[in-house]
């Protein structure tokens, strides 16, 4: 177990600029997820930490100490690809002993521990097979067993799922989450499904354009993104302009939003323009009895077996999305009372879509 921590990186190709001063930590046996869309940094970031690439600033440290000057062969960190990088001609125990033969292991040693590390990963019964006579799924369970057979300080893996359809996507992430906190090893995940990043991460750093949006908790990340776009690349978003803001202290905001007024709280700090954060599963339609948040208007509607999803357009040109039960009544044109969990609502900086 190690605590791992990339301090201010710099990395620029030519005029692009990579990685814009970041700074991330992975505290002994946690998971940090790297999230984001194509081109963000987060690849560039775990070669930086893998020893793949040389930044052109900043400190990466292990346990305090640096290990810039390290190459990737003396760090001692697992690495899993998206694309398997397995041997094709040999089996699936010579792939997974692969680096204990280049350690010159003892061959009663190595034999031990590649068959702990089949047993880990569930591949009993296909050691002798090649990667052409196995599943996909199948072939990242032998990467993930090579890197974690050498008993790596740090595992780093760089969208291991990508290549794998829905059903093995969530069979191999659970796999790995639970392999992970077995060994206890610390890692560093790449991914930019927002899904994956959530149900795994202790830690997640939304990045963007080679900087880090925000690094904190996947409750955190959810529920009080600093911006539009952290909170955008983390699942579905209702966002409402603000008519009038006023600060009232701790935290707390009074607003004006979607043709009503309403006490929220919000990013600290907030002095201009701001923009209402509102998750659908937040919203839900009022009883005909009810005092209702937010009144309008159905738009759209789409029945969709388990729940319905209802499109709201409010009196000062906003819009709600949210989801109904399937056999409620609703109709495009009815009028809609939308009742909002006001704890659950955020309030943040105004920020261009």
């Amino acid at each position: 177990m190690a605590t791992v921590e990339a301090i201010k990186l710099h990395k620029r190709y030519h005029d692009f600029v990579a990685l814009d001063d970041v700074t991330l930590r992975a505290e002994s046996g946690q998971l940090v997820t790297l999230l984001g869309p194509s081109g963000c940094g987060k690849s560039t970031t775990l070669r930086c930490l893998a020893g793949f690439l040389d930044p052109e600033g900043g400190d990466i440290t292990l346990d305090g100490e640096s290990i810039l000057k390290l190459p990737s062969n003396r760090r001692g960190f697992g690495v899993v690809f998206q694309n398997y990088a397995l041997f094709p001609h040999m089996t699936v125990a010579e792939n997974i002993g692969y680096g204990l033969r280049l350690q010159k292991c003892p061959k009663p040693d190595m034999a031990r521990r590649v068959g702990e590390a089949v047993d880990l990963v569930r591949l009993n019964g296909l050691e002798d097979r090649l990667p052409r006579q196995i599943s996909g799924g199948q072939q990242q369970r032998v990467a993930l067993a090579r890197a974690l057979v050498m008993k790596p300080r740090l595992l780093l893996l760089d969208e291991p799922l990508a290549n794998l359809d829905a059903r093995l996507r969530d069979e191999v992430r659970w796999l790995i989450r639970d392999l992970q906190q077995q060994s206890g090893i610390t890692a560093f995940y790449v991914t930019h499904d927002q899904s994956e990043a959530m149900a795994m991460s202790d830690m997640v750093a939304v990045m963007k354009a080679g900087r880090v949006a925000q690094f904190a908790t996947p409750r955190e990340i959810y529920q009080k993104p600093v911006e539009r776009y952290v909170a955008d690349f983390t699942g579905e978003a209702n966002f409402l302009a603000c008519q009038s803001v006023a600060e009232q202290g701790s935290g707390q905001y009074r607003i004006e939003a979607g043709g009503t007024v309403l006490t929220v709280a919000g990013v600290q700090g907030l002095n201009g323009r701001a923009e209402l954060l509102v998750r659908p599963e937040t919203l839900r339609l009022a009883a005909p009895d009810e005092a209702a948040d937010f009144n309008g208007r159905i738009v759209k509607c789409a029945f969709v077996g388990a729940s319905q999803l209802c499109e709201i357009a409010l009196p000062d040109g906003g819009t709600l999305k949210l989801t109904a039960a399937p056999n409620t009544p609703v109709h495009v044109g009815d009028a809609a009372a939308v009742v909002m969990d006001r704890a659950q609502a955020w309030l943040m900086p105004e920020v261009a879509p």
